[in-house]
């Protein structure tokens, strides 16, 4: 079967997560934690495959905002705490959040991109790496 649009979408998505994951092992490993949840906002929040791939992927539960507040709700209510309107950040947060709607990873999917990312893709860059140097003269 041919690759369709969806397909090289969906392929962009996994993308994100894989590099996402990546870096977040990286920087929990540093830290010496665990995460037991990934909280996404922005834009590709708003998509329910997009939070099923990070669940997948991360192999813990993926939530997003209710209402899709994000860093601009994060403001307010920082905002909301500072100038008094809230006595602190956590009854701000309470008041002007309206929760959070969860993802539940399914082991076969994080099977299949765990393996994925230990056989391909993290040997990706030793491959693409010198293209880019050599294509970027081309374009700047």
């Amino acid at each position: 079967m041919p690759a369709t649009r969806g397909h090289v979408y969906r392929s962009i998505m996994e993308a994100i997560a894989l590099t996402m994951k990546h870096h977040v092992d990286a920087m929990c490993d540093e830290l010496g934690i665990t995460l037991a949840e990934i909280v996404v906002s922005g834009g590709g929040s708003h998509s329910s495959l997009f939070m099923g791939i990070f669940a997948d992927v991360f192999g813990i539960p993926a939530s997003r905002s209710v209402d899709g507040g994000g860093a601009s709700l994060g403001a307010a209510i920082c905002a909301a705490a500072a100038t008094g309107v809230h006595p602190d950040i956590e009854s701000a947060a309470a008041a002007m959040a309206k929760g959070r709607e969860s993802f539940t990873p399914d082991p076969a999917n994080g099977a299949v991109y765990e393996r994925m990312a230990e056989t391909v893709y993290h040997d990706i860059r030793d491959h693409t790496d010198a293209l880019f140097e050599r294509a970027y003269p081309i374009f700047h």
